[in-house]
């Protein structure tokens, strides 16, 4: 079943000169598919996430989740859009400072939502942040920020998994523990979406690319 489909994308940027990280990018995602995305650093695979994401507009070509162009949703659609489909594991998330790990995980299951406490002292439990709980975000550790921000990322049980570099700041074991967690999602249906330099990892996705010169490629064995 598709989820999201992205056709003939480009993306400029304008510094000094034209960069085009994306090029005529095409791409379908499918339920239960893990997709890793691979390429040199600062060509662009962030951007890719980010455009999925709606929090950057293409230059041109059109993007559609769920058979809707998500390019014509008001600014108040796409952010009701993300908070209820996307489940975003970037290096540049941030938590909300004056609340605690819990308090920030209840928040991000949606203001008005029913509180699903269990679900939050699961996930806690999950990525070994059980005694970090009432920590503020300041005073978790990179690593414990990285899980933290992971498992934020699940709370509200997203359609769509967009991770960039989601094994950063982690040690062997919860690098390992991340990926399996995503395959797992992927396995039960959630779409993911995983930028990784790690060859290792890239080698459990179910489909892998590659982002180079703004092509992407299929390099799925």
């Amino acid at each position: 079943m598709e989820i999201c489909k992205l056709e003939h994308i480009h993306k400029d940027y304008r510094m000094g000169e034209i960069v085009t990280p994306l090029k005529d990018i095409s791409l379908t995602v499918n339920q239960g598919d893990f997709i890793a995305v691979e390429g040199p650093s600062g060509i662009g695979k962030s951007t890719l996430l980010y455009v999925m994401g709606t929090l950057l507009q293409s230059d041109e070509g059109t993007y559609t989740y769920g058979g809707k162009d998500v390019s014509k949703f008001s600014d108040s659609e796409k952010s009701e859009f993300r908070a209820k489909k996307i489940g975003f594991l970037f290096q540049d998330s941030t938590m909300i400072q004056a609340l605690t790990l819990r308090e920030n995980l209840i928040f991000t299951q949606g203001v008005g939502a029913k509180k699903d406490l269990k679900k939050v002292d699961e996930l806690l439990y999950q990525f070994g942040l059980e005694d970090r709980a009432d920590f503020f975000p300041h005073q978790l550790s990179g690593g414990q920020r990285r899980r933290a921000m992971a498992a934020r990322c699940l709370i509200h049980e997203p359609e769509l998994i967009l991770a960039d570099e989601p094994t950063n700041d982690l040690d062997e074991h919860w690098s390992e523990e991340i990926i399996r967690i995503l395959k797992e999602q992927a396995e039960k249906g959630t779409a993911v979406v995983m930028v990784t330099h790690n060859a290792r990892w890239a080698s459990m996705a179910t489909r892998r690319l590659r982002l180079e010169d703004g092509i992407l490629t299929d390099i799925t064995e």
